[in-house]
């Protein structure tokens, strides 16, 4: 089932170019990368599953609304420019998780007298992510010290961990360690 929703993309609301976005196509799961390898004489193949995942394709189809036909045209390229570019695609009723997407398709609109329709697919990366990282800032004289970091995600990700020494002392003997919660 369709239903009505807006959606942030590259810094700007779907709002600003007056469209009502449509969306039935946001996955639970994208589907997972086969790695698997036929042997000619033997049945079946070999999977070597290394559970990996395919880019997500999330489908938006929008409808734009105006007084003419001129109006109509120029709202219809500014979306296209808009959309042409790569960024966080955030959809209104899920605020706190962002896909990186960009649009390599091209968009043609349906013209009926001032109203148009499109339907934008959007190549994802496989998963959502924090529009926000959760960035933890830290100063500590301690040591030993410890620093419990806790994710909220669904699938194990890597992380970046930067470490900058604003003292004048050198420092050394740093370790990182990851625990999982029991």
């Amino acid at each position: 089932m369709k239903y009505g929703i807006g959606f942030k993309f590259n810094d700007k609301h779907s709002k600003e170019f007056h469209v009502v976005a449509l969306s039935d196509d946001r996955s639970l799961l994208p589907e997972k990368r086969r790695n698997e390898f036929v042997i000619p004489g033997r049945d079946g193949v070999l999977d070597y599953g290394n559970n990996t995942y395919e880019k997500r394709i999330i489908t938006v189809d929008l409808t734009f609304a105006s007084y003419n036909l001129p109006d109509l045209r120029g709202l219809a390229r500014a979306a296209a420019h808009w959309l042409s570019g790569t960024g966080l695609l955030i959809f209104d009723d899920e605020p706190d998780k962002a896909y990186r997407a960009k649009v390599y398709q091209p968009l043609a609109i349906t013209q009926l007298t001032t109203t148009g329709e499109t339907s934008v697919p959007f190549d994802c990366n496989p998963f959502a992510e924090s529009p926000y990282y959760n960035q933890i800032t830290e100063t500590f004289t301690d040591n030993p010290h410890e620093n419990k970091v806790r994710t909220t995600g669904t699938q194990d990700t890597p992380c970046l961990i930067y470490i900058k020494n604003i003292g004048t002392a050198d420092i050394s003997q740093i370790t990182l360690t990851r625990k999982a919660d029991g």
